[in-house]
């Protein structure tokens, strides 16, 4: 009986370190983390992950399993990956910051945008957009 607690406490509280940790990370270690996740085959976990603190998964559950499946189904198409590029870091007042990083496979590569918010004291992801596409690589500033 109290092993079974002792774990429980443990779990709750690597939980809730987790969490705290999460969200005291900018918007380039989220990314970078999701990016660690993709490139060892953890999609779902890597989306989870990345949605900590996000109203999307709430508000829109649909459209993160779609993104979840698409992603899952769509990366093998462009071989194993090889590594991931930063391209832009752009901040948008003090609120928003757009990343832009290519993910390198081989062969082809893809862009993926990311747009995170900070309405108080912590950052989290607004909107992500990915393709094969190159538009995304240019600056909007």
């Amino acid at each position: 009986m109290i092993k079974k607690l002792s774990i429980t406490i443990l779990l709750i509280l690597f939980v809730s370190v987790s969490i705290s940790y999460a969200k005291q990370q900018g918007p380039t270690q989220m990314v970078e983390a999701f990016f660690a996740m993709l490139q060892n085959g953890k999609i779902s976990e890597a989306y989870d992950l990345l949605l900590q603190g996000s109203s999307i998964p709430t508000s829109k559950p649909q459209a993160v399993q779609l993104l979840k499946t698409q992603t899952a189904s769509g990366l093998p198409l462009y071989g194993s990956i090889l590594g991931v590029e930063k391209i832009h870091e752009e901040r948008i007042g003090q609120s928003i910051i757009r990343l832009v990083y290519v993910l390198k496979s081989e062969l082809a590569p893809t862009a993926w945008e990311f747009y995170f918010y900070k309405p108080k004291s912590n950052w989290f992801l607004a909107n992500i957009t990915f393709n094969d596409q190159f538009q995304l690589f240019e600056s909007k500033q």
